[in-house]
């Protein structure tokens, strides 16, 4: 498992728990036997997210580094945000159901906004624009994920399949490794 596996399945956790009791916080031993990994990989993990603000974690006098965690309000914020928490913390996609050409993807799906008959041709054609409007800023050198984020939010709010077609498009490996270096430099 990856770091970022790792750090997507433990702010996960956390999450989960916060849902179920607000105060609990989570042990390393339930951490490591729920993730499968070693004290080492865990504190280097836990330390990384409760620097990032994701986690508060209860240290004790003296001894181990903690003995409880759990996620903050920005951790809740990052988990709830689905397309920053995808674009953060990537989930592992099999490349081999993706097709390559994500582009031609986009456009497949514009051709399926037109073919939706709930939807007013206005509606249609401002969601046709969202898409392109992400295929252009994909396009660029460095794209910028807060305008894809905007657009991808857009979408969310005109039609829940055609966002969450566009989601699975963008969690294309190559598209989210792009998106994640720019949402690490634009939200830094």
């Amino acid at each position: 498992m990856t770091n970022i596996e790792i750090r997507r399945k433990i702010l996960e956790m956390t999450h989960e728990r916060f849902q179920e009791h607000p105060y609990y916080r989570i042990t390393p031993k339930e951490f490591k036997d729920a993730l499968g990994i070693d004290i080492r990989q865990l504190h280097y993990n836990i330390i990384y997210l409760e620097e990032k603000g994701y986690l508060e974690l209860q240290k004790p006098l003296e001894g181990s580094l903690f003995v409880g965690a759990k996620i903050t309000v920005r951790g809740i914020d990052l988990v709830e945000d689905e397309y920053k928490f995808d674009t953060l913390f990537p989930v592992p996609k099999d490349t081999t159901s993706i097709q390559l050409n994500v582009f031609k993807d986009f456009e497949k799906l514009a051709e399926k906004v037109e073919t939706l008959p709930e939807l007013s041709d206005d509606l249609k054609e401002l969601i046709v624009e969202e898409l392109r409007e992400i295929q252009k800023e994909l396009k660029k050198i460095e794209p910028s994920y807060k305008k894809i984020k905007n657009f991808i939010d857009m979408l969310k709010n005109r039609n829940a399949e055609i966002y969450e077609d566009a989601r699975v498009l963008l969690n294309h490996p190559v598209i989210a490794k792009i998106l994640t270096e720019s949402a690490k430099k634009e939200l830094e």
